[in-house]
């Protein structure tokens, strides 16, 4: 009797070694497989979909688009010269400010807000964007669109960010692409090299205090991201010697030759009355 039960048990046993060792073989498939197709993510740089991020109040972060008049090559700036003058520049010329209303009068620089400017200039962008800060990024949405306009023609269209600061740290750029944007911490000699190229060109250097210093955040490739900030100038009160903060996109080759490829720039001084 008992050697009729090992020799059924026998059939089973073998077959439950078979199902284990075949199950082993499969998962082991699967790892390699897996290993095999993880591939860095591709992206090529637009610099049409690429904006600088600034803080321009205690609460608010926006993308800024510097438009200026008299610069008929440039289409933004003369839809929002044709939308102001058709309004006669009401807080310019001392009259009425009609349907126009301050939105910010205690930071940097008077920022105005009106309803039919918003509606308008709103139909330019997208609708959300992926906003990068010094540690990390979000996808954002745009809450409001408030403008400067100054007598020394620095003007910029901005455009109010949902941003959370906590999160990715101070905001630098936005894009409308995912951009697989590597943070690090070992870019000292890569900060030194494109300080060096940069720095003849600079407007900090050769209008401001001359304090132009790039700090390299993070990279893609040999895509080198920068920010010329020190995140304090919206408030007045902070004596920040910062006159033109400045995002940046550099490209080193493989003999470590440094190209700007795109840059934003914010002109708080007011360079055109100079």
């Amino acid at each position: 009797m008992k050697k009729y039960i090992v020799l059924a048990l026998f059939p089973i046993l073998l077959s439950c070694k078979k199902e284990k060792t075949t199950s082993v073989s499969t998962e082991a498939t699967v790892q390699k497989k897996d290993r095999v197709t993880i591939v860095e993510p591709e992206y090529k740089l637009d610099e049409r979909t690429v904006f600088g991020v600034y803080q321009l109040t205690k609460k608010d972060m926006a993308i800024c688009i510097p438009v200026q008049f008299g610069d008929s090559d440039d289409p933004l700036s003369k839809k929002y010269e044709n939308f102001l003058v058709k309004d006669s520049i009401p807080w310019i010329y001392r009259k009425d400010m009609k349907d126009y209303k301050y939105y910010d009068t205690i930071s940097v620089g008077p920022l105005y807000y009106n309803k039919r400017f918003e509606d308008t200039f709103k139909k330019n962008m997208k609708d959300s964007y992926f906003v990068y800060g010094t540690k990390s990024f979000q996808k954002c949405t745009i809450k409001r669109v408030v403008f400067q306009s100054t007598e020394c023609g620095n003007d910029y269209i901005a455009y109010i960010l949902n941003v959370d600061k906590n999160l990715i740290g101070n905001p630098v750029i936005a894009s409308e692409k995912e951009i697989p944007l590597k943070y690090g911490n070992n870019y000292s000699e890569i900060n030194k090299s494109i300080k060096k190229s940069a720095a003849k060109e600079s407007t900090e250097n050769n209008y401001g205090f001359g304090n132009y210093n790039p700090i390299v955040y993070g990279n893609y490739k040999n895509l080198y991201f920068t920010y010329y900030d020190d995140f304090k100038w919206y408030d007045k009160k902070s004596g920040s010697n910062c006159q033109f903060p400045e995002r940046a996109i550099f490209e080193l080759d493989d003999k470590g030759k440094v190209k700007l490829l795109w840059s934003s720039e914010m002109d708080l001084l007011g360079l055109p009355c100079l």
